[in-house]
């Protein structure tokens, strides 16, 4: 679709792991000291207005250099919002099924979040606008806005709040 070389692609895959495996921690670690709520609004709110744009910017001109910058935004947003959000999933889950609650969770986003590839060509397709899978990026931020702000208006009853790592 961009009509940039494989290992332009390959380079810039490598690039999205080495963002992943520096910010995730990071942002966990960081959601320990200022809390989860603030990250995840955050990033959501950064998906949810510059996802769309973004991607027009890449299709406006296609470039190893606009694609690089990209999707290193993206994964930076994605990092940020994963590192505080897969904490507080587990602590919404008391510690006696913990494991089981949280993989039947996270399977059934999995399976669900599967989808966004269809729903991006499909898209593509209706709007004939190579950028569109924008869309339902932002819708996927205005999610996590909601989700966020519906978990964190009712008190902590039941829910574990943890100060160090889960499980300490």
């Amino acid at each position: 679709m961009l009509k940039l070389s494989e290992s332009d692609a390959l380079l810039v895959t490598m690039a999205i792991a080495t963002s992943n495996f520096i910010w995730l921690p990071v942002s966990g670690v960081l959601s320990d000291r200022v809390g989860r709520q603030p990250i995840l609004i955050a990033f959501s709110v950064l998906a949810l207005v510059t996802a769309y744009p973004a991607l027009a910017w890449l299709v406006s001109g296609p470039s190893f250099g606009r694609m690089l910058a990209i999707e290193l935004w993206l994964s930076l947003i994605y990092a940020w919002y994963n590192g505080a959000m897969v904490v507080a999933l587990t602590e919404l889950i008391p510690s006696s099924v913990r494991t089981a609650g949280f993989s039947i969770a996270y399977s059934l986003a999995t399976t669900l979040g599967g989808s966004s590839l269809a729903i991006s060509t499909w898209l593509i397709e209706h709007t004939g606008d190579k950028a569109s899978p924008g869309y339902w990026m932002s819708f996927a931020g205005l999610c996590g806005v909601v989700a966020t702000l519906a978990l964190y208006r009712r008190p902590a009853r039941g829910r574990q709040i943890a100060v160090g790592p889960v499980g300490a």
